[in-house]
C-alpha cells in the first residue's frame, strides 16, 4: 500500500507583517511543519506501520523546505518528495492542487492522500479538496477518526467531526483524507532517526517533469490585514489569597464568565 501525506511549510509566528503587494513578510520568522499537516504524518506513519508499503511525504515549496521534509523522515516516513520550479511560486490552492495531482498521478500507485484540514497561514481549508477533484477521488473531510483501512476491499470508514455532530462514513480508495487535531498525537522524531536523515535530500520535479505549461491562477487577494494583537492580561493583587480570589471571581462574574 503507497500512502502519501501532503505538507505545507507555514510560519512559526502569526504576528507577520503584510507587503505593499499583499504578500506575507515572513523574513526572519522560522519555517515549520503545518500544525495539521503533522497529526497527517502520524496517522500515514500509524497506518503504514500496520499495512506495510510505502508512506511518501510530499510538499510544493522551494529548497528551504528540505529541513522540515527531513523531520518527517525522521518521524517514520519512508520516502519523500518536493515539487519545486518558479513557476510554482505564488499559486493559490486551486493551482497547487493542481500541482500536487500531476504529481500523485506520475507516482502512479497511490491508495491513500491524508492532509491536514487547513493550513494555519491561509486557513482556506480548501486544498483538500481541490487535489481529490482534480484527481477524481474520492474524498472524506474533517475527519477525527479513522476506523478501519482496509486495502484488500479498497474501502476506508472514519468519523467526520463536524461542529454539532460526528458523521461515520465510508469511502472507496483511492481517497483523500483531511484530518482534525484530535485525532492522534504527532510523535516526536529520536535523535538518532534525525540524525539518520540529516542529510537526505528528497528527490525534486519541477513543472517539466510533471508536463505542466501555463499554470493560472483562479483567485486573487483583494486584501490581507495581519491579525490582531493579543489583549493584554490583567494582574489580580491583594493583601492575601483569599482576597485576590474575590476579586477574580467577580471579575469573572462581572465578564459573564461564571
Amino acid at each position: 500500500m503507497h500512502i502519501v501525506v501532503c505538507l505545507k511549510q507555514v510560519p512559526r509566528d502569526n504576528s507577520v507583517k503584510i507587503n505593499s503587494d499583499l504578500s506575507v513578510n515572513t523574513d526572519g520568522i522560522e519555517k515549520i511543519i503545518n500544525l495539521f499537516d503533522e497529526y497527517a504524518i502520524e496517522e500515514g506513519i500509524a497506518w503504514n506501520e500496520k499495512h506495510g508499503g510505502k508512506l511518501t511525504v510530499l510538499s510544493l515549496g522551494t529548497d528551504s523546505w528540505v529541513e522540515q521534509i527531513r523531520r518527517a523522515l525522521a518521524m517514520g516516513a519512508s520516502d519523500s518528495l518536493l515539487l519545486s520550479d518558479p513557476a510554482f511560486a505564488d499559486l493559490d490552492t486551486i493551482a497547487a492542487a493542481r500541482v500536487v495531482a500531476a504529481a500523485i498521478n506520475k507516482l502512479g500507485d497511490v491508495d491513500l492522500i491524508f492532509c491536514g484540514r487547513n493550513s494555519t497561514d491561509d486557513e482556506s481549508g480548501a486544498f483538500a479538496p481541490a487535489l481529490a477533484r482534480a484527481l477524481g477521488w474520492s474524498q472524506v473531510t474533517y475527519v477525527g477518526k479513522m476506523l478501519d483501512l482496509n486495502p484488500a476491499a479498497r474501502t476506508l470508514s472514519a468519523e467526520r467531526h463536524l461542529e454539532t455532530t460526528i458523521e461515520t462514513v465510508t469511502a472507496t480508495l483511492p481517497a483523500v483524507v483531511s484530518v482534525i487535531k484530535d485525532i492522534n498525537s504527532p510523535r516526536y522524531p529520536s535523535l538518532l532517526k534525525i540524525k539518520k536523515v540529516a542529510k537526505v535530500d528528497p528527490p525534486v520535479w519541477n513543472a517539466a517533469d510533471l508536463g505542466l505549461t501555463g499554470l493560472s491562477v483562479a483567485t486573487k487577494i483583494v486584501n490581507r490585514v495581519p491579525p490582531p494583537p493579543r489583549p493584554s492580561g490583567e494582574r489580580i493583587d491583594g493583601p492575601d489569597a483569599a482576597a485576590k480570589v474575590k476579586k477574580l471571581v467577580d471579575r469573572l462574574l462581572e465578564s459573564q464568565i461564571i
